[in-house]
């Protein structure tokens, strides 16, 4: 399960492979994806809370080839995400229509690169990967992470460029399934979740770390980039210490 959430206003959540959610506030029903050697049954559910509006956002992708039909299928994934909006809609927004094709996007580069045989920086992730390194398609995790890192860079810089008057932000998390392989990643305080069945009980097992001030490689990065913490924020203003947007 993908989770965003806000206090105790507002909250978004994404299951995979889990029944349809009851209550209706926002909601997709089921969905199907086909992932080859099996099914995910996906869902989402919102509620906005004692907000005016509805900051989170979600989405869906089966597959990523309509964003890039060059991809090779495998450097295909099925995409899942949540983006939970603070402060306003816009960021959230406008993530949801712009990391599909930005992680398509990187995804085509590192295809090419590698049939091109030109990058000297996949030559050197070649060096270095080991042979317990999970791979999907040919990928290693560190191909996977510079692909996702790539993706979040460019859709945050794309913010600024293209809503230069958004001030408000989204932390995101993001979960990729190609064939046997998942890759998760987060951003602020948004969180994925294993559940797993034990004795008729339902077990989470956290697959995410959050990016909040009392985490000492956080606090410890902010201190380097300049930034100070005060009364518990990320220089008086931001409760967490990474996200799209929120520029100032």
């Amino acid at each position: 399960m993908l989770v965003g959430k806000r206090g105790a206003d507002a909250t978004a959540s994404l299951g995979v492979g889990e029944p349809q959610l009851k209550r209706r506030q926002v909601e997709t029903g089921n969905c199907v994806v086909d992932c080859g050697a099996y099914r995910l049954l996906a869902s989402c559910y919102g509620d906005k809370g004692m907000r005016k509006q509805m900051e989170d956002e979600h989405v869906i992708v089966p597959s990523l080839l309509p964003f890039q039909p060059a991809l090779s299928p495998a450097y295909d994934f099925a995409l899942f995400a949540v983006f939970d909006g603070h402060g306003g809609r816009q960021s959230a927004a406008f993530v949801k229509e712009a990391f599909p094709s930005e992680l398509a996007a990187q995804l085509l580069l590192l295809q090419q690169e590698k049939e091109n045989g030109s990058s000297s920086t996949v030559s050197a992730e070649k060096a270095d990967a080991t042979a317990s390194a999970a791979s999907a398609g040919g990928l290693t995790d560190r191909e996977m992470k510079q692909v996702i890192y790539g993706a979040c860079r460019k859709v945050d810089a794309r913010i600024a460029t293209e809503i230069p008057s958004c001030r408000d932000g989204c932390t995101a998390v993001v979960a990729l399934f190609h064939g046997q392989q998942v890759y998760v990643a987060c951003l602020g305080d948004s969180a994925a979740y294993l559940a797993r069945r034990k004795d008729r009980t339902l077990h989470c097992i956290p697959l995410t770390e959050v990016h909040r001030h009392w985490v000492i490689e956080e606090k410890e990065r902010i201190a380097r980039m300049g930034g100070t913490i005060e009364n518990g924020r990320v220089n008086g203003s931001l409760e967490v210490t990474r996200s799209f947007g929120d520029i100032s």
